[in-house]
């Protein structure tokens, strides 16, 4: 009955099954395909059309996300273990459809009339390439389970993904035993390709198994194995894992959304809407079905990996606040369809606390591998509140403050004119006294506000006046950049600012600007753009390191020291060799949350102007990392930062221990 094969290597197709096994099978594969295909137009209902008009408009722009994100999965590899983990089973899962497919065509397209297209040499490459990534697709299954049985504490016990995992891991090992069992009973001479099969034959072979036992249970094994897949495909519209149709089609859309250094885009612009009708505009969200069909899909784009909740430091401070959480909560009312009009505050799928926790670091934007921004889906919720007027008292005042008085602090103008007069005696001149400078330097709220921020623009206007640049201070001409109304929610506000600012930029012919502080230094380069700012803005980072460069001056101290990179300066803009270059000639120790992957100090998203709870502030852990690695000075490029980390310094009782520093005051 069974003996070996010589002559020309090619595939055998149901050759150990009954003749009507190829009919039987696609009978049984129609209902599950109808399950999968309803499952899918649910979703193409919300967004399918639309996404495929946007892919139409610009292949080759949605192309290149796609193959960044999707393909090359440059976001996923980021994180080494899974990023392998990742990569084993989508490309072998990817290859072995291919595989498939090709059996499909063989078997069910060309046998009828007689044609072949797996044998000869492209069957053997069909075969060993076939085992080579079914390989690769068990050891990724194999590392998922053991990541999601604890090793990996941020990834939930779910009991789908279980359910997947296990069937996978079942197919992947059906399937290579199959392919022992067609090789034990066959002994083809060309069995070496299929080196993973030959394996299994090999195993039958030392146990002496009765070929009439293996052919019984080929068939048994054959549809179990294809009662699995189709169940697993069937079903897959049905739970989180939908992500694997969705997600790279989204993450290739993504090429013109607001992303890092944006954050949300802009509801309406000031100047092109009549302002006493400002109360009828509405913004934000407060239901599903206020969102677009793009900021729907991402919902279902989530791969519930938790990457944004490790690394949300208001999660990990013991806010209320889960990105991950946020995103799998409005997924699930999405795929319920029936509450997508239900306001989210008072059904309390979402809370206020929540969403004034995020300190808008971008931490969860960075590291999201299919480019979701539940930064933007948290500052869109905030601006459906604040035309509520549903504001905390701190948060109110704040922009009753920018309203009246021009800064946050709500204090009087005149302590402008009283910073200007200091620095004046330090050499700076206003834009009055120095009409064409090559700089303008901005010094911002918290400078003139806060004497400890104010050491800062002192010292910056002591070493740019050492070092000979021609620069000029606005002096009390400044106003709030507008970007704690931004983060709050009260877009108004901000762009009244922001046309302010601009007018003053344009009256004087700036086009230089330096800032030393990263919030106002991101409205300046990226957000003030959009109504008409166009100058070369700098961070003070910026022109230290140019200045050690030239030579003009160089660190005097001598203590261990630590960066504390800023998240709007790295994460947002990529400066992080600049500072590290001023640092060269210092022992720097670097903590382990560092450059990109920073650790927010808790003052941004407007929560240093209102009131968080949380169970351990976000600066005293960034401390405790700084002490533990023996760090003397914290160095930070944020007044922000610097005030938060001085005030923890103070809480743990640390200040004979260690001391934080603005980068310009180790000059």
């Amino acid at each position: 009955m069974f003996g070996q094969i010589e002559y020309m290597p090619f595939r055998e197709n149901y050759g150990l099954l009954p003749a009507e096994t190829s009919l039987i099978m696609y009978i049984v594969l129609i209902p599950f395909a109808l399950i999968f295909f309803y499952g899918v137009c649910r979703g193409l209902k919300v967004y399918g059309y639309s996404a495929l008009v946007k892919m139409s408009r610009n292949p080759g722009r949605w192309f290149r996300e796609f193959f960044r994100y999707s393909l090359l999965q440059l976001k996923i590899i980021r994180e080494v273990s899974a990023g392998f983990m990742h990569i084993f089973v989508s490309y072998s899962i990817f290859v072995l459809f291919i595989g498939t497919l090709l059996v499909f065509i063989d078997s069910d397209i060309l046998e009828p009339f007689k044609q072949k297209l797996l044998q000869g040499s492209l069957y053997l490459v069909f075969e060993f390439t076939l085992d080579l990534f079914g390989l690769m697709f068990l050891a990724g299954i194999t590392l998922q389970l053991i990541r999601r049985a604890g090793v990996v504490k941020r990834l939930k016990p779910r009991l789908e993904y279980y359910g997947y995992l296990f069937g996978l891991l079942f197919i992947g090992l059906t399937g290579f035993i199959l392919e022992g069992m067609r090789i034990y009973l066959t002994k083809p001479s060309w069995s070496s390709y299929s080196f993973i099969g030959e394996t299994f034959s090999l195993i039958f072979s030392s146990i002496e198994a009765s070929e009439n036992t293996i052919a019984t249970l080929y068939a048994g094994f054959w549809w179990a194995h294809a009662l699995t897949a189709f169940m697993l495909i069937g079903f897959l519209p049905y739970t989180n894992l939908r992500h694997i149709i969705v997600s790279p089609i989204y993450a290739g859309l993504s090429y013109d959304e607001p992303r890092l250094p944006l954050i949300a885009k802009t509801p309406f612009r000031l100047e092109e809407i009549d302002v006493s009708k400002m109360e009828e505009v509405e913004i934000g969200f407060r239901k599903i079905g206020d969102l677009d069909w793009y900021r729907k899909m991402g919902f279902e784009a989530c791969t519930d990996c938790g990457r944004c909740e490790a690394s949300c430091p208001a999660y990990i401070s013991g806010t209320p606040l889960s990105p991950r959480n946020m995103i799998q909560k409005l997924d699930k009312i999405l795929w319920k369809r029936k509450l997508v009009d239900e306001d989210l505050f008072q059904s309390r799928y979402l809370t206020y606390e929540e969403v004034y926790a995020c300190t808008t670091c971008g931490a969860c934007v960075y590291v999201c591998p299919v480019m979701i921004s539940p930064l933007e889906y948290l500052i869109e919720a905030r601006r459906s509140l604040v035309m509520e007027g549903r504001l905390e008292k701190k948060a109110s005042e704040t922009l009753n403050n920018i309203m009246k008085t021009g800064n946050p602090f709500g204090l009087p103008r005149r302590e402008r004119d009283k910073l200007v007069e200091e620095l004046k005696s330090i050499g700076a001149r206003t834009v009055q006294e120095n009409p064409d400078p090559e700089y303008v330097y901005w010094i911002g709220c918290l400078a003139v506000y806060d004497t400890r921020v104010r050491s800062i623009a002192k010292k910056m206007v002591e070493v740019m006046c050492k070092a000979g640049l021609n620069f000029a201070i606005l002096g009390s001409l400044e106003e709030c950049t507008g970007e704690p109304a931004r983060r709050i929610g009260e877009e108004g506000l901000f762009q009244e600012q922001a046309y302010k600012n601009i007018e003053t930029f344009k009256k004087f012919s700036i086009r230089k600007l330096v800032v030393h502080c990263p919030h106002c230094f991101q409205v300046f380069k990226n957000e003030y753009r959009e109504f008409g700012l166009n100058i070369e803005v700098l961070h003070h980072t910026q022109i230290l390191k140019m200045l050690v460069e030239e030579g003009k001056i160089k660190p005097s101290l001598k203590n261990v020291v630590t960066l504390h990179d800023s998240c709007y300066l790295s994460r947002y803009n990529k400066i992080v060799k600049e500072p590290r270059k001023i640092l060269e000639s210092l022992e720097l120790r670097e903590m382990e949350r560092c450059r990109e992957d920073t650790f927010c100090c808790g003052g941004g998203g407007g929560n240093y102007w209102s009131e968080v709870r949380r169970t351990v502030r976000e600066s005293l852990q960034r401390v405790e990392e700084a002490v533990k690695i023996g760090a003397e000075v914290i160095i930070t490029e944020c007044p922000y930062c610097l005030m938060m980390l001085e005030d923890a310094v103070r809480v743990a009782g640390l200040e004979e221990k260690i001391k934080v520093l603005d980068i310009s005051e180790i000059f």
